[in-house]
């Protein structure tokens, strides 16, 4: 429980750099901050390895509300199948980038400057996917603030976002 309570607190005080908003992981982020406790600590509990709990309630949600909630466990079950496939090359890759990024001497060169925008823009939403099942939303959530911070000192990509809003 006290897990749970850390990471919706990490939610809550999770800040989206406005330029970055509209790309899907960002989305996905400021679904998580609004929706109520009720709905995220299934979900919470649907991506922790392991962890298995049963509770009656008293009220019955409506049918959409299980659907929906059926549906992410399908999903988040999947999600946990897929991540065990991974090798421990690609899961160190996943948890470590940015350190390494950040790293990198700045100016970065166009190779890697490009590496880093496309990985950026069309597959952080599968590394939320895959480093969440590895590691929790928390790491997550650590993750993607330094990498809205590298995101935002280089002026190419930062020129690119603002011609896509």
């Amino acid at each position: 429980m006290e897990e749970f309570s850390s990471t919706l607190e990490a939610i809550s005080n999770y800040v989206i750099v406005p330029e970055l908003a509209l790309l899907p992981t960002f989305k996905v982020v400021q679904q998580l901050k609004s929706l109520p406790d009720f709905l995220m600590f299934p979900m919470f509990l649907a991506l922790v390895p392991q962890v298995h709990f049963t509770s009656a309630s008293p009220e019955v949600p409506d049918r959409e509300i299980i659907r929906a909630m059926n549906l992410f466990i399908t999903f988040a079950n999947e999600a946990q199948e897929r991540s065990q496939s991974y090798s421990d090359a690609l899961n160190y890759a996943s948890q470590n980038w940015v350190v390494h990024l950040s790293r990198a001497p700045f100016p970065w060169d166009k190779t890697l400057n490009h590496i880093f925008q496309v990985f950026w823009s069309r597959h952080l939403l599968s590394w939320l996917e895959q480093q969440w099942c590895l590691k929790g939303l928390r790491s997550c959530l650590d993750i993607l603030s330094e990498g809205q911070k590298l995101a935002k000192v280089m002026p190419c990509f930062s020129s690119s976002l603002q011609r896509r809003a």
